[in-house]
């Protein structure tokens, strides 16, 4: 059996070395063979990443790193299948796009129409809306942990619908503003499969995969069914590399599992434009506005239709879409104009592997960037201020939908921007009141101090939509005043929801049999920051006597969710019931 096993995978890593393949020359070559080896991805049986670019509709580089499955010493190949994560979106988009040009729905049919759990939801919901990410439907990803499920646990497309038939009231009117939600892509797999008449994977694969030619990729609606060629998934864990395969059945927003291979031939599909298929691709790179016209201009950039985020990477114009499940992460970047793509599939669970084609393509189109890849802060006009003007920006911020609070400070003569002790950055003068933000790379941040808002901090990237910050004073209570003001017992009833909530150390610590603990520490009067990202912030209510009557969830994701203050009895009533 061992002579067989060694056989085997010696013979995957000839078949590796076999499909590694460069056009570039050689001195390219290496330096984006560097970027692996600097990331870490050579190493001996570790988790690894399958790579492409693709120049002028062509393949200038594909190579595969690292290990598909370490216990094995199964080396990564050009057919080792991932799970594309959020990057599955893309082919939904299109999928919904395909149709919509097909004449059998439009843009601006209303969803409910087609979707039973949206029966009961306060307003019209369209196809647009779902692909502009102005829905105002809650996350499903933020829901199911505040109910107590695990990233790793198995969760189906019919328990995220069981989710979005309990919520009535949309977090604001459809079209209105913009929220990241992967509901919107749950809903927008639903709506493939009614309007087509079949499955969503029968679509998929059916008017996608099969015409294409993407003979590795399907969609997964088995979390625990086996599949030949797909890479395990891991994280490491105190140095210690474990196990973390992501057990959900979610479609739309996830599941989509495909190789480099594939991957390349779904890009080169993408470039042609003719007939249908170029109304499709004109959908997709519409950009996502409101009704009133407003782009979609966030910190990612501009979203389009087809969910790639557009904005200017050193003053050249790039798009891209990133996904994350479990260990398996994916990327794809592109430079449109230069006609190069850049695609990455990993299992080592770290996250982010898109700098990857970023880098390489610093290196590739050299002569094409318009600005450095650091910024020269010492050719930046500075105005120089006393000590005394810096001080007066000082203090702590705190912005509600971001869940960030931030400290500004005079550290060493200089004003900086504080996340934590150990990490905060330099704000370089521009003005009396206008800051741009000292960091390693390319990237520009501006902090402005409004002169007609004392108490405000606007936070400004790279031309994308303005982020306020709000200046307060940190409370502080004692624990007798935290127990008498809020301790009890909260219930958010679309979901059946209960948290206790109790004092300890003077913070809050919210706590349900499947949640657990979550410590919040005051920021304001009213509003407290826990140690959970998905219940990350909460804000109390009070009523005209000034008692607490509940506590709202606020975040992009999730707006106003709410919790009403009851008492024990009917807890425990409605617990036995």
């Amino acid at each position: 059996m061992k002579y067989i096993m060694a056989l085997i995978a010696l013979t995957l890593t000839l078949n590796t070395f076999a499909q590694n393949q460069s056009t570039l020359p050689k001195k390219l070559e290496k330096k984006v063979d560097k970027i692996f080896e600097d990331g870490g991805w050579k190493m001996p049986n570790t988790p690894g990443i399958s790579f492409a670019i693709l120049q002028d509709g062509k393949v200038a580089y594909k190579k595969s790193f690292g290990a598909s499955d370490i216990e094995n010493n199964v080396p990564i190949t050009s057919k080792t299948r991932f799970n594309l994560a959020r990057t599955s979106a893309y082919f939904t988009s299109y999928a919904i796009l395909k149709l919509i040009t097909e004449n059998k729905t439009t843009l601006d049919e209303d969803v409910r129409k087609h979707i039973k759990e949206l029966n009961n939801f306060s307003h019209k919901v369209s196809i647009r809306d779902l692909l502009n990410g102005s829905s105002g439907i809650y996350d499903f990803y933020v829901l199911m942990s505040i109910n107590g499920w695990n990233p790793t646990d198995n969760f189906s497309q019919k328990d995220v619908l069981t989710l979005v038939s309990f919520q009535k009231q949309a977090a604001f009117v459809p079209g209105t503003d913009y929220s990241l939600s992967g509901t919107n892509f749950v809903l927008l797999a639903e709506l493939i499969s009614k309007i087509s008449g079949k499955s969503y994977k029968q679509y998929m694969e059916e008017n996608i995969f099969t015409p294409i030619g993407m003979k590795d990729t399907f969609v997964r609606t088995k979390a625990n069914r086996i599949y030949n060629n797909v890479a395990k998934a891991y994280r490491t864990i105190d140095k210690e590399i474990v196990a973390n395969d992501s057990k959900n059945e979610i479609l739309g927003a996830n599941n989509i599992f495909s190789s480099i291979e594939d991957m390349i031939l779904w890009e080169k599909h993408l470039s042609t434009s003719e007939g249908q298929h170029k109304k499709i691709i004109q959908l997709m790179d519409t950009k996502a506005q409101l009704d009133n016209g407003r782009i979609n201009n966030t910190n990612y950039g501009n979203l389009t239709l087809g969910q790639l985020y557009g904005h200017k990477e050193r003053g050249v114009f790039s798009t891209y879409i990133v996904g994350s499940s479990g260990g398996h992460d994916s990327s794809i970047f592109k430079f449109p104009n230069q006609k190069y793509v850049a695609i990455a599939l990993s299992n080592d669970g770290n996250g982010y592997n898109g700098y990857t084609g970023v880098i390489a393509a610093h290196r590739i189109l050299e002569t094409h960037f318009t600005e450095p890849e650091t910024v020269d802060f010492s050719k930046i006009q500075t105005k120089k201020l006393s000590i005394n003007k810096l001080q007066k920006f000082e203090g702590q911020y705190w912005d509600p939908l971001g869940e960030l609070s931030r400290e500004i400070k005079v550290i060493n003569d200089t004003l900086r921007y504080v996340r934590n002790s150990n990490n905060a950055s330099a704000l370089i003068p521009l003005s009396e009141n206008r800051f741009q933000m000292k960091v390693q790379y390319d990237d520009k941040i501006y902090i402005l101090f409004p002169k007609d808002k004392p108490d405000a901090m606007i936070f400004e990237y790279a031309g994308a939509e303005q982020i306020p910050f709000e200046k307060y004073i940190p409370k502080v209570f004692s624990d007798d005043e935290l127990a008498n003001n809020f301790n009890g017992y909260y219930i958010n009833k679309e979901c059946n929801i209960t948290f206790s909530v109790k004092t300890r150390d003077k913070a809050l610590i919210l706590t349900n049999s499947k949640v657990g603990d979550i410590k919040y520490s005051p920021i304001k009067s009213n509003v407290f920051l826990g140690d959970k990202w998905f219940m990350q912030s909460i804000e109390f209510k009070k009523n005209q006597s000034g008692k607490v009557i509940g506590f709202y969830v606020k975040n992009n994701a999730i707006r106003n969710l709410w919790f009403e203050r009851v008492n024990l009895n009917s807890v425990l009533k409605k617990a036995s019931m």
